[in-house]
């Protein structure tokens, strides 16, 4: 057995932080989250991190020296590498040295990704992707994001780009999207875009809530269009339209195993959203393939990033040159 059986997990979002402890197969067997204080700055939200990763250790009536490792997922772009996190502008985070910070107090490996890259991680190591070689996950919420897992190892690209899945274009001089573009898929699919795109269509439907325009949610939508609405049953249909497109892509270009969903909109109802969106998959990828690839919900569902995150030491091919230096 492992001297060192434990690993602490961190998956930072905008608004709020989780923290685990996992053994070397995943299993979550403390948890707890925070508050993410994104606005204070990245001093204190590290210094968060800090004290938060002693409480779950204290919880799990653990102490440092039976963890393995650190692992933490970030909202942005990171150089795992280096151990950086390049640019995260939900949590103000610019060029911030986070391994080092946390290393500074806790003399274990700790290791940093791009949160999407830890969720397809963790899907590979303990999820549906287990026992295959190439897979994906695709988390559709506010944003559109995606992490893969080719051959083994996290797919960064070249340019350390690889993922930008909502950021590909569906609608030729579609909506404009928040990174400048127009007709990005996030745009047209991404949870706030759903939104007001029912606010707009769909008569009376502050009436039809009970509630005010900046109270409608995603869950809504599907449930009026569950309901029989028919505008939001056309907009349930477009987001299926929309996601399927970008997985035809994804799918025919990358050619995984596996397509793993994650992400709040995939709380929908499956006749809405899963099933079509496995039927639209089936119906237009490339004909050698579209039998072959699966398509499914994460088992881990929003534990996927965090997972992944307590299980980085295991990715050796992004993370040996850093250890070596």
């Amino acid at each position: 057995m492992d001297a060192k059986p434990f690993n602490v997990g961190v998956d930072v979002g905008g608004t709020n932080i989780k923290f685990c402890l996992t053994n070397e197969e995943g299993t979550i067997l403390s948890r707890h989250s925070i508050r993410t204080a994104a606005k204070a700055g990245s001093f204190a939200l590290i210094q968060s991190i800090l004290d938060n990763i002693e409480l779950v250790l204290q919880r799990a009536d653990t102490t440092l020296s039976m963890v393995n490792s650190i692992g933490v997922g970030v909202p942005g772009t990171t150089d795992a590498r280096r151990g950086i996190v390049v640019f995260a502008p939900n949590i103000h985070m610019v060029n911030c040295e986070i391994v080092k910070a946390i290393r500074a107090v806790y003399e274990v490996p700790v290791y940093v990704a791009q949160d999407t890259r830890a969720a397809a991680w963790g899907e590979y190591m303990a999820g549906a992707g287990r026992g295959l070689a190439s897979i994906a996950i695709v988390t559709l919420g506010t944003g559109i994001g995606c992490g893969m897992v080719i051959d083994g190892k996290i797919f960064h690209g070249a340019l350390n780009s690889a993922g930008e899945f909502g950021h590909q274009i569906v609608a030729i001089d579609g909506n404009q999207c928040n990174c400048g573009r127009r007709g990005c898929l996030e745009a047209h699919a991404g949870g706030p875009a759903i939104v007001r795109e029912a606010i707009e269509s769909i008569p009376g439907i502050i009436d039809l809530l009970g509630k005010s325009a900046d109270a409608v949610s995603v869950e809504d939508v599907f449930e009026l269009a569950r309901c029989g609405n028919r505008e939001a049953r056309r907009i349930a249909d477009d987001v299926v339209k929309y996601v399927g497109v970008g997985l035809v892509n994804l799918i025919n270009i990358v050619s995984p195993e596996l397509v793993s969903l994650g992400g709040g909109i995939c709380n929908a109802p499956p006749e809405l959203l899963l099933k079509p969106l496995v039927e639209f998959v089936r119906s237009r990828a490339y004909p050698p393939i579209s039998e072959t690839i699966q398509v499914c919900r994460s088992p881990l569902r929003d534990d996927a990033p965090l997972i992944g995150a307590a299980l980085l030491h295991k990715e050796r091919s992004t993370y040996a040159a850093m250890e070596r230096n």
